[in-house]
């Protein structure tokens, strides 16, 4: 099991802190820390806490060793099934909270383009109208067409709290991300070049062999950028730090199921 962040309880809400949940608790008691840490989460969002990055990691590492003993006791019955559902929830719930990406449950608000056309011929017309053109392409798929070449006829509604920035939405495809977002869920993505990509945040960039991915940025380095996923056995890349290759970063996401 992984420890706190430098040992320091002051960074951990009250519903987690270690006088509540002990190192045996977490060990032999995977389900009571998912309803702790999901009392956190949802209890109390102002805590500044909830905003530290360390103490952020110490929940993801706890959450992943829960459920890989959840996984252990799997053919125990219908319970651990719904046990795995809720931690792979606050996994989510976690992930988002430490790469700035905002969750929302439900299809994206999509209405017909008021002006049709590809992604790059239209986006600044969204804009001007608070919205981000849809593009229906397998983000995780193979090289395939420029993206910016793909057809056009939605619109995505921008929702309150989102920078007047340009965006596009793109609905990704693979499992690689997951639990944050899954296959057929739809990002909203911040266009920017890839001198903005800042580690830790999600971006969507253009890999020469695999098309477009989502992944993370796991470092950036002198020439290139590091990019990994979220699921244990994603695949992770290396590009070159070019703004030809970075779309933009995932600024949120809305999770169909």
């Amino acid at each position: 099991m992984s420890t706190s962040p430098d040992g320091d309880d002051a960074v951990r809400p009250d519903a987690v802190r270690h006088d509540a949940v002990t190192r045996d608790a977490v060990t032999h008691d995977a389900e009571r820390l998912t309803e702790l840490v999901g009392d956190a989460l949802v209890g109390a969002p102002r805590n500044p806490a909830l905003d530290d990055a360390r103490y952020l990691d110490w929940i993801a590492d706890e959450l992943t060793e829960a459920a890989r003993h959840a996984g252990r006791r799997a053919d125990r019955g219908a319970s651990d099934a719904a046990f795995l559902a809720r931690g792979r929830a606050l996994r989510a719930a976690v992930d988002a909270r430490r790469l700035g990406v905002r969750c929302v449950d439900g299809a994206p608000p999509a209405r017909r383009a008021a002006v049709r056309g590809a992604p790059g011929a239209v986006v600044d017309h969204a804009r001007a109208g608070g919205a981000a053109p849809l593009v229906d392409l397998a983000v995780a798929a193979g090289a395939g067409r420029d993206l910016w070449d793909e057809p056009c006829e939605q619109w995505v509604a921008l929702p309150a709290g989102i920078s007047s920035d340009r965006h596009l939405a793109v609905r990704v495809r693979g499992e690689s991300m997951a639990p944050l977002m899954r296959s057929g869920d739809t990002v909203l993505v911040r266009l920017e070049g890839g001198g903005a990509v800042q580690v830790g945040s999600v971006v969507v960039a253009r890999h020469p062999d695999d098309g477009y991915v989502c992944k993370r940025v796991r470092r950036v380095e002198g020439a290139v950028i590091e990019l990994d996923s979220l699921a244990p056995d994603g695949p992770a890349f290396v590009l070159p730090r070019d703004d030809r290759l970075v779309l933009g970063t995932v600024v949120m996401v809305w999770r169909g199921r």
